[in-house]
């Protein structure tokens, strides 16, 4: 139980809540805990989400498949993330599938309980509020490495921004490279050439997940 409660102390949602206070509330949020294996789906597309999720352990992944199976990488969930959340709070079917990484245990909470909680859980509104804003705000920075031309400039503006994000040159993406290729919709093959053009021309450098830019594409 201890551990359990460190888990849920890594979401933004109970960060700072004392293991008593959590102890006092979790019989109240009605907690829905799942464990999956690696690929195994938690959600599918049309179903409705049980709640909002919070990732204990393991990772997951939000993808999107269309008609012909092609799919798309939306987004990677690690320990202490929230996800499913704008579907549970706007009552809608889920129009993509969560799926584990690898070996993944998670707990929903009903979102009733989280807008209107129990006495000792007050910041709780107001924090998944700051999570819902915080998730747009991702899914707009997606949709500006998508809206670049090519793939050269869609790999230049996420990797831009993850350095900014780890606040230096050298840092480590969450993605590996098929990831990173579903992520930015572009061909495995094209993405691994390009990242090998921009490396002969001294602009990045890297060792699987672990990037380094070395110099701006104009300089």
């Amino acid at each position: 139980m201890e551990e359990f409660f460190a888990s849920l102390g890594r979401c933004p949602l109970f960060a700072g809540l004392s293991p008593q206070r959590l102890e006092e509330l979790l019989p109240q949020l009605r907690p829905i805990r799942m464990e999956r294996g690696r690929g195994e789906a938690l959600l599918h597309p049309g179903q409705a989400a049980p709640g909002v999720g919070v990732v204990l352990s393991g990772s997951l992944r939000i993808v999107r498949e269309d008609f012909w199976g092609n799919r798309a990488l939306l987004a990677p969930i690690a320990p202490g993330d929230v996800f499913a959340e704008t579907f549970a709070c706007a009552g809608l079917p889920l129009n993509v599938r969560v799926e584990a990484a690898g070996e993944a245990e998670v707990v929903f909470f009903p979102v009733e309980t989280l807008l209107d909680p129990p006495a000792g859980g007050e910041e709780l509104p107001g924090r998944l509020l700051t999570l819902l804003a915080r998730k747009n705000l991702m899914l707009n920075r997606k949709i500006g490495h998508l809206s670049q031309r090519s793939i050269r400039a869609k790999v230049l503006s996420y990797l831009s921004d993850q350095a900014q994000a780890a606040g230096k040159r050298t840092f480590t993406i969450p993605l590996d490279r098929q990831e990173l290729a579903d992520y930015l919709s572009v061909d495995r093959s094209a993405l691994s050439a390009q990242l090998g053009k921009l490396r002969r021309e001294g602009i990045l450098d890297f060792h699987r997940s672990r990037f380094t830019l070395c110099r701006g594409p104009e300089e």
